[in-house]
């Protein structure tokens, strides 16, 4: 099979490399997945890099979050079986031909879903739920400001948002990802090329803030959002697209009795130190079900932006990175990989 494959870390450019490896073998509980299509992300830059939370261990290929189908399972496995259609959202692994992957890893996808949305739906769209939900616990009736809402994540909390009774103001660089923002349903769009986000959100909120941010881009972004706060306001940490992990002023917390919290769909599948995948099996498997329960009833619609071939690698990269891509970026694969 073919696969990206990196050896030691840097830019993705020089240190990602297509190469020939062997199909793997599954023991005890593991599975491979044949894959079809990979999604493509900021942070996929940064592990290649070796500047992401945790460093995978050498050589590694990259892109947690797949599609494909069950192609060989080990002993013990229960939860799909060879043939299944699947969508993955492992410790990597998803720009190869073929993937070996923990059971618990593996979630079985609508039969109506295009493989390439369903790379999109296992991580960007079960983040999005899981820290509007699980985390926010956002009400009918609240309103939630998005930043990056023309990327994957954004465009899955503005829909999510939607679907939960939101009142949803959308905040995205340029006419063209702004459009893309209205046509996900967001109720109000800002252009922070053009305006002053935290201005705009006040005059639209008469003054009262929102009760909740969804912040993908940290930095100063983080701190102008902090101020858009209503009162008992929460504030979600995602990401920091921007480059800069901010360092909030607290007590600007206290004054509002609001909320700063995190939100890593990661430590759910046991990446993070200390923990297990077993130990959230059920939390994991209840966030991606709601996801998948909000697009059966038709109020979820994954944007796949841009479709590359396993040998374009970089090039998909490029695109995430220069921000040309509204939705997902998606690395499809096929014959000539397997």
């Amino acid at each position: 099979m073919r696969a990206i494959v990196v050896h030691e870390f840097g830019h993705y450019h020089e240190k990602a490399a297509l190469e020939e490896r062997p199909i793997p073998t599954p023991g005890p509980g593991e599975v491979v997945v044949k894959n079809l299509a990979a999604g493509i992300s900021f942070a996929a830059s940064l592990v290649v890099a070796g500047k992401y939370q945790r460093k995978p261990p050498l050589p590694f290929t990259p892109c947690p979050e797949f599609s494909g189908i069950v192609h060989a399972v080990g002993a013990d496995v229960s939860r799909v079986k060879v043939g299944d259609t699947v969508m993955v959202n492992a410790d990597g692994g998803g720009c190869a031909g073929y993937s070996l992957v923990d059971e618990l890893c593996c979630h079985k996808i609508p039969a109506d879903l295009d493989p390439a949305e369903a790379a999109m739906m296992v991580l960007s769209y079960t983040t999005s739920y899981g820290a509007l939900v699980r985390r926010a616990c956002l009400q009918a009736g609240e309103t939630l400001l998005v930043h990056g809402a023309a990327g994957a994540v954004g465009t899955a909390a503005v829909e999510i948002g939607k679907a939960l009774g939101a009142t949803v103001i959308a905040v995205a660089g340029g006419e063209k990802h702004c459009e893309a923002a209205r046509l996900h349903g967001a109720d109000h769009v800002i252009n922070h090329r053009e305006q002053d986000f935290r201005e705009v959100t006040m005059e639209l909120t008469q003054g009262k803030g929102v009760n909740v941010v969804y912040d993908s881009i940290g930095g100063d972004v983080t701190h102008q959002s902090i101020r858009t706060l209503a009162w008992e306001g929460r504030l979600l940490t995602i990401g920091y697209a921007c480059g800069t992990i901010p360092e909030i002023a607290i007590n600007r917390l206290l004054l509002k009795n609001a909320s700063a919290m995190g939100f890593n769909l990661g430590h759910y599948y046991g990446w993070s130190p200390g923990t297990k995948r077993a130990d959230f099996v059920n939390d994991v498997d209840e966030m991606v079900t709601g996801v998948v329960d909000l697009y059966n009833a038709g109020k979820l619609r994954p944007q796949i932006g841009a479709r590359f071939r396993l040998d374009q690698f970089h090039e998909a990269m490029d695109a995430v990175i220069n921000r040309t891509v509204d939705g997902k970026c998606v690395v499809i694969l096929g014959e000539d990989d397997w």
